[in-house]
């Protein structure tokens, strides 16, 4: 019979919920305050544990008694001065964590715990049915939020960080086939603006933040490129242009002229003719009068990708004109274009074959052989 694992004990260290892995730290500070932490794993809290009680002789104050009140919300405050420079999806990580601050804003950001949030996420998926994907966005702004409170000395924990990832499922590769393509853009008559938009996603590939960030100064018609300062990889990158793109791209140029709209505008404009930076005023609206069901903007990039590979083009040069950094994700249309590999095949049986006497079998010659 296997030995019951025997249990972490040590002065002041315990477990709010035993066999949660997760130890608090319970002491008496220099004002005589009874204080309890959420440190983390058992080592973790043996070690400040041990720290506070040689502080607390020594009468000197901690950090942390002096950020005492510090709330959510001002962690949030943080996160979002943050992204404003540093993130590069800038609107999607401002909704998330503004969506947490609606749950624990008002909370001491230092008692929030790993089993609350987990505890809130599984609230979500009964709620407003979240994926593991969605999961996993909403547990990555909140720890960034944590993690920023933490560098800047407001708290000392990171309870986001210990709630554990949801396994995302692979899922369907979705793509726009041409009858589906066809419907969209009979959709798009009474919608003119739009059909600039769709023909760059289709004929570029470029990703949603990239693609309605793009400003006239990274447009290069003499050399047919747009030059992406940085992109979801970090690192910027050149997307080549076709004739189609060159003229999408020349119609808006016509139309900011038109409207007088600043050289630092971004290249689309919306119904109202003012510069706009999400398709979401008319995307939605449109599949659903197409009836076309299971796509966001991402699946235009998918279409991209998938037309190329369907026409022929070698995954490694997909790979450079969608800008992946490893093949592998470049590998995952390769299926879409059989072809090449059935031709290899048919090379086994296609040269002529001879069995010899001794059941060895030879290329028989070629007539210009003999």
């Amino acid at each position: 019979m296997p030995r019951k694992p025997k249990e972490k004990k040590h002065r002041g260290v315990f477990e709010r919920e035993s066999g949660s892995g997760i130890y608090w730290v319970r002491f008496v500070d220099v004002d005589g305050k009874r204080k309890s932490r959420c440190v983390g794993n058992f080592s973790d809290a043996v070690n400040f544990y041990e720290a506070e009680k040689v502080r607390i002789r020594k009468r000197i104050l901690a950090p942390i008694a002096g950020h005492r009140g510090v709330r959510y919300s001002q962690l949030v405050d943080e996160a979002l001065k943050f992204s404003e420079t540093s993130h590069r999806d800038q609107r999607s990580f401002g909704q998330r964590i503004e969506f947490t601050r609606e749950q624990f804003g008002n909370r001491m950001a230092d008692t929030i715990t790993p089993a609350e949030i987990a505890a809130w996420f599984s609230k979500m998926v009964d709620e407003r049915e979240w994926t593991p994907a969605t999961i996993n966005r909403y547990r990555a702004a909140m720890s960034k939020a944590f993690k920023i409170g933490i560098q800047n000395g407001k708290i000392t924990a990171n309870p986001a960080r210990l709630v554990p990832q949801r396994k995302e499922p692979a899922g369907k590769l979705r793509f726009l086939a041409e009858e589906e393509e066809v419907r969209l853009r009979l959709a798009l008559k009474s919608r003119p603006y739009s059909i600039p938009q769709l023909d760059i996603a289709l004929h570029t590939g470029m990703r949603k933040s990239e693609q309605f960030s793009v400003t006239w100064d990274q447009v290069d018609f003499a050399q047919k490129y747009i030059h992406l300062n940085v992109t979801k990889n970090g690192s910027d990158r050149y997307v080549s242009l076709n004739s189609e793109a060159i003229r999408a791209l020349n119609s808006l140029k016509e139309t900011h002229e038109r409207l007088k709209l600043p050289e630092d505008s971004t290249l689309f404009v919306s119904a109202q003719n003012k510069s706009m930076a999400d398709p979401r005023e008319w995307f939605g609206s449109a599949c659903e009068e197409a009836k076309i069901q299971g796509v966001t903007w991402h699946t235009l990039r998918h279409t991209f990708a998938s037309r190329l590979v369907m026409a022929g083009v070698d995954l490694k040069t997909v790979q450079d004109l969608m800008g992946h950094k490893t093949i592998a994700m470049t590998a995952r249309y390769a299926h879409l274009s059989p072809a090449h590999k059935l031709t290899a095949l048919e090379k086994l049986v296609s040269a002529p074959k001879r069995v010899r006497g001794d059941g060895r079998v030879r290329i028989a010659p070629t007539p210009h052989e003999g």
